[in-house]
């Protein structure tokens, strides 16, 4: 896991060197620069070694006859049996790495090398024969890659902040995209006007000075029911074993992200069968006020359970963190306007790993967009039984009852009131809408109001481009549900967050249950194989039971979260009532200061869950100051880049 920069067109080692420094947190074991003069270009990298720790994974690297160079972020899981592969065909390698596979991969067979690799990656190969640039980003898009095209010029980095280190690169907001009704930016779009990035399976080329970018591998959906029954479950627990083992080769201790939950505890489960070494878990624990006005369950115990049961090693940080000091930090790392609590909590994980020398956590992320185990999932469902049963004059009356009632007293939320006014708010929604309404997007009267009619609903980039995808695929209703969040709040949001957070630490997170051929898997499956009854995840469950205890395979969805109204309520009121004061909102102009006004009180009496609402416009002006009205924060650099000239 790295940190990766260059720029094409103009040889300009120091701006590259102050590219990798931005990203110093990614790579904080060494730093390479390299300029080619007469290709104008430059590459820089910044390295957590993980795989062949010695001085011969330095990078950028190039082949035997110096005419290929590579900067690379990720891990290629398959790496072993390429190099094999590629030995037999008569390459010769210098190192242990999955770096100088992955570039003798490319020499061998060019861009059609991306079919063959297993793994999470984000890396740009310079090939001076061509005299052009070939990038690619992973699947599933585990790994990031942003860029800027512009002046003659190609600019790319791991995080969007790194690029604007480069002079020529403009720093300016993208209103349009910023305009949206969910907490992340759809590809390519990103919040920073002219700064993209690349969608996950596409490749870039950027040759005389111009980029093309395409797709090389799209999730095909075919819900094809063969193989069925126990040979379905053996299948998956086949492909399972096989994520799991392959993303736990390392030179380094690995660890665990262990929250208790289902997805978690089989990847736990499943790394104990592979191995006889210590696997040390880490799990957080919210300070029981907070876990009392959430009304959440306290996962800690499940997860204390799975480790002593599995013989791991077991962390628990309790916290009560200073949230209002950890957010501007994490708004700075997540590089744009996302804003899910999580991240908070995958950074508090991720450092006290660092701290005990577990650089690489497996983690379960992928889950519930995979497998169908989202609340939302069955919500949408049963909505539609709902719509058949009620006529629609009973329906409003209802949801009106609903819109009406409290979701908190003054010492607790009421957690299943919050959920039924979330469901009836849907409810009668046509499909596409009820799905995205249902998964914690502004409506579209609130989001029309929100941004000042700046944009309609059914305008905006993000309803755009879930249409386009929802609209596309001929599958079920379920199905169709979990391609999108598969595609976008997955790759976009859970995803990005998660590498953001760990790297800010300086550890690499990799997620088995998002490799592609489990996921290729999952979408040729039937919808029972997601959904039987009330039974999510039915497949994985199938899976699980021959591994875990009953009661942690059925136990009731737990997310991964936060106490995150306790925190608007409690730590976080100072802030609020500074940031999203009217006179204060009016420098941004995102929104309408009236109606955030609106959803602040609403809050605060009780009769709104609007926590997430207000997170969310804290955090993107928080994101706005930060790099559109202050100096640039100051960053730890770590040790110079060296820059090479070749």
């Amino acid at each position: 896991m790295c940190g990766i920069a260059g720029i094409v067109g103009r040889p300009d080692g120091a701006a590259v060197a102050r590219m990798t420094a931005v990203q110093s947190h990614r790579g904080p074991d060494d730093a390479g620069c390299v300029v080619l003069e007469k290709q104008r270009t430059a590459l820089g990298h910044r390295r957590l070694s993980i795989i062949d720790l010695s001085e011969a994974g330095h990078q950028p690297m190039c082949d035997a006859s110096g005419q290929i160079w590579i900067t690379y972020n990720g891990e290629i899981y398959n790496y072993r049996e390429l190099r094999e592969e590629l030995i037999r065909l008569g390459y010769r390698f210098r190192s242990s790495t999955d770096t100088e596979v992955l570039l003798v991969a490319y020499e061998c067979w060019g861009d059609r090398c991306l079919e063959r690799l297993n793994g999470m990656f984000a890396f740009a190969i310079y090939d001076c024969r061509r005299r052009l640039l070939f990038a690619a980003r992973d699947r599933l898009g585990v790994k990031p890659f942003y860029y800027y095209e512009g002046q003659g010029m190609l600019v790319f980095a791991s995080e969007a902040k790194a690029l604007f280190a480069c002079p020529q690169v403009p720093r300016r907001p993208d209103l349009a995209a910023l305009a949206t009704p969910v907490r992340y930016q759809v590809p390519p779009y990103t919040g920073f006007e002219h700064v993209r990035k690349l969608p996950p399976g596409h490749a870039l080329t950027y040759r005389d000075g111009r980029a093309s970018v395409r797709p090389y591998w799209t999730l095909r959906v075919s819900e094809d029911s063969a193989p069925d029954g126990d040979d379905a479950v053996g299948r998956l627990d086949d492909l399972l074993k096989g994520a799991v083992e392959r993303q736990m080769i390392a030179d380094v201790p690995v660890g665990v992200l262990l929250s208790g939950g289902l997805d978690s505890s089989v990847i736990a489960c499943l790394m104990r069968r592979l191995t006889t070494r210590d696997i040390h878990a880490f799990t957080i624990r919210h300070a029981e006020k907070d876990q009392r006005f959430e009304a959440m369950p306290d996962d800690s115990r499940y997860a204390r359970r799975v480790a002593r049961d599995l013989a791991l090693e077991y962390h628990e940080i309790e916290i009560e963190p200073r949230v209002d000091e950890l957010l501007p930090r994490i708004t700075w790392h997540l590089d744009e306007p996302l804003s899910d609590p999580a991240a908070i909590n995958t950074y508090l994980i991720a450092r006290a790993a660092r701290e005990r020398g577990i650089p690489v956590l497996l983690n379960g992320m992928g889950g519930d967009e995979v497998f169908g185990g989202y609340r939302k999932h069955l919500a949408c469902l049963r909505a539609e039984q709902y719509q058949r049963a009620l006529p629609p004059a009973l329906r409003r009356i209802v949801e009106g009852a609903f819109a009406r009632a409290p979701v908190a007293t003054n010492s607790r939320g009421l957690r299943t009131v919050r959920w039924a006014k979330r469901f009836f708010s849907f409810a009668s929604l046509p499909p596409l809408d009820r799905y995205l309404a249902s998964d914690l997007s502004l409506p579209g009267e609130l989001y029309e109001r929100l941004y000042r009619g700046r944009a309609a609903y059914r305008e905006s980039r993000f309803y755009a481009a879930q249409q386009a995808l929802f609209e596309s695929c001929a599958a079920s209703y379920l199905t169709r549900m979990c391609l999108g969040d598969t595609t976008f709040f997955l790759a976009e949001h859970n995803l990005l967050y998660s590498d953001k957070a760990t790297m800010a630490a300086g550890v690499e997170g990799r997620p088995p249950l998002t490799d592609h051929e489990v996921v290729e898997f999952m979408f040729s499956r039937p919808p029972r194989d997601r959904i039987r009854g009330n039974r999510q995840k039915y497949l994985l469950k199938r899976v699980a039971e021959k591994y875990l205890p009953a009661d942690i395979v059925h136990r009731p969805k737990a997310p991964f979260g936060s106490p995150l109204r306790s925190w608007i309520r409690g730590p976080l009121a100072p802030m609020v009532d500074d940031l999203l004061a009217p006179s204060a909102m009016k420098a941004s102009e995102l929104y309408e200061p009236g109606v955030v006004s609106e959803l602040v009180a609403r809050d605060r009496a009780g009769l709104d869950d609007n926590a997430l609402i207000i997170w969310t416009i804290l955090t993107n002006e928080i994101w706005f100051r930060a790099n559109f009205e202050a100096p640039a924060p100051d960053v730890a650099t770590g040790p110079g880049a060296l820059v090479r000239r070749a």
